[in-house]
């Protein structure tokens, strides 16, 4: 880790990436140099690796530091048990089972997060789609948190994670995706704009045949994606659960830190899907997919290139598309 007000932090697990800068938060070095309890990344990882084994009102906690980083750094521990349905006494509960006497330590790591790039990023973008002058407030909005949704996507995926996820894409015999509802069509984009390059990338099919029957094949070079916002489907949930079973790589898509997705994956892209519309937002789903299979296509020495350009050779000559 570098030294000085600005530090960077890898989580070579869950593959989160925070940029610290210690003097503009009285507490932060402490929280960021201190050999005692474990560092934000730490933190992190355990809260998300603990979940399943805490009693329920510190669950419920753990769940609202996962997603809701920005309020534990500046929240009070009163106002954040409001939040959270509990009394103050199970936050401090809650900093004390991770190694924190204080609370105002474990509130520090949550200020150190908030220091980092994407959040950064966020203000950024929101300070500068203001409502122009006549337009719709709802559609300023909606244009508003599909910028902020892109945009934090790429500044909390670190390079490490998206260059391990499409090199699993590129060298798997197969991946196999795994989304139910709204997330299925995804993954037939996914399969349907990938499999030109990758012939592996396949799609389970509703009504045919379960999810878990249909990774009866899977071979140790094999890759199971499961895609699956809140609320989580199970079948994306258990497919993971059997591939990592067996010893094949696992990757997902997912929009918390807390979805059950996250443990149990190699390989985790994490992207938002707040939006005032009335379902969940997928356009950085969208935007991660299409990087993810950039990047194999770029890192595959050519062969993908020459499938690509085989297909869009057969496409012209049977005359199904007018250009």
């Amino acid at each position: 880790m570098q030294d000085g007000p600005n530090a960077i932090i890898i989580n070579s697990k869950y593959q989160v990436l925070y940029l610290t800068r210690a003097a503009n938060f009285p507490n932060v070095a402490n929280a960021t140099e201190s050999t005692g309890p474990p560092r934000m990344t730490g933190i992190v990882e355990k809260l998300a690796a603990e979940l399943p084994s805490l009693p329920k009102k510190l669950e419920a906690a753990a769940k609202f530091a996962l997603d809701n980083p920005d309020q534990m750094a500046f929240g009070s521990m009163r106002g954040i048990a409001n939040q959270v349905g509990v009394s103050s006494p199970t936050m401090l509960r809650l900093a004390r089972h991770f190694g924190y006497d204080s609370y105002d330590d474990f509130k520090a790591l949550f200020q150190a997060e908030l220091a980092s790039n994407s959040f950064g990023a966020r203000a950024e973008i929101l300070m500068g789609s203001a409502k122009s002058e006549g337009e719709i407030p709802l559609i300023a909005q909606l244009r508003t948190a599909a910028l902020e949704n892109i945009s934090a996507g790429f500044h909390q995926n670190p390079e490490e994670t998206l260059t391990g996820f499409a090199e699993s894409i590129r060298s798997s015999r197969t991946t196999h995706i795994v989304a139910t509802g709204s997330m299925a069509w995804i993954a037939a984009h996914m399969e349907n704009t990938g499999g030109i390059a990758f012939p592996g990338l396949r799609a389970t099919r509703p009504g045919f045949a379960s999810a878990i029957e249909t990774l009866g094949s899977l071979e140790e070079n094999d890759a199971v994606l499961g895609i699956a916002v809140a609320p989580y489907a199970k079948t994306a949930i258990e497919a993971i659960q059997y591939a990592r079973e067996i010893g094949v790589t696992t990757l997902s898509i997912t929009d918390k830190r807390s979805s059950p997705l996250v443990g149990l994956s190699d390989y985790c892209l994490i992207l938002p899907t707040e939006s005032p519309h009335y379902y969940p937002s997928i356009v950085s789903i969208c935007a991660m997919v299409e990087t993810v299979l950039a990047l194999a296509v770029a890192n595959s020495r050519g062969g993908a290139v020459n499938r690509i350009e085989k297909v869009v050779g057969l496409r012209k000559r049977s005359g199904s598309y007018v250009e």
